[in-house]
């Protein structure tokens, strides 16, 4: 009999559950409607998508799962099962991470993409826009990185030094071939000149 009514709780709590969440997405997306998120994404001249989900969607489908786990978590201490709910407590918190990294990215993609366009528009270099989009890009990604593991942006930071070194070395080496290959019939003249004069 106990078990039946343990059961019969838990079942209450996860169909309550499924109701709060649906309940919750559509709330979270009519109020992000209500305020016009999309047109205000579009009015910047931004995408209003991310991952090829809209954006109003994808926070929508969060609330909803989230809603979600707090109402499985609540069936497992039903259940008197602690390990699982402590578990699903911190999916639960490196869920909360994990779309703070995305949103970061999201808004670096949007900044890089919105200096792409004008840089193209206004420069006459299509080579500073592409080395500026790459470079916000890079950024972002460091600071998503931050967020979900601090120590990624040292690895991420060493691999620019590397990169930016590599161009470096390389511009060096090219632009000392370049004079080298250029002024060698000046450097020979003035050599054959030197050695006439001795």
């Amino acid at each position: 009999m106990e078990v039946g009514l343990t059961l019969a709780k838990v079942l209450a709590i996860l169909v309550a559950g499924i109701l709060a969440g649906k309940l919750a997405g559509v709330i979270v997306k009519k109020v992000l409607e209500a305020i016009k998120v999309r047109e205000a994404i579009e009015a910047i001249h931004a995408d209003p998508t991310f991952l090829g989900m809209d954006v109003i969607d994808l926070v929508s489908l969060f609330s909803e799962w989230y809603t979600y786990l707090y109402f499985i978590i609540a069936s497992l201490m039903v259940l008197n099962i602690p390990e699982i709910a402590v578990f699903i407590e911190e999916v639960k918190a490196l869920s909360v991470v994990i779309v703070e990294a995305m949103i970061v990215f999201y808004l670096g993609f949007q900044v890089a993409n919105y200096v792409k366009r004008n840089l193209e528009l206004y420069s006459k270099s299509s080579l500073l826009s592409v080395i500026s989009y790459y470079f916000i890009l890079y950024l972002s990604m460091v600071l998503a990185l931050m967020s979900l593991y601090p120590r990624a942006a040292e690895l991420l930071n060493y691999i620019l030094l590397i990169l930016v070194g590599s161009l470096g070395m390389g511009l060096a080496v090219g632009i000392g071939v370049a004079v080298g290959l250029g002024t060698k019939d000046i450097v020979s003249k003035v050599a054959s000149d030197y050695v006439k004069k001795k």
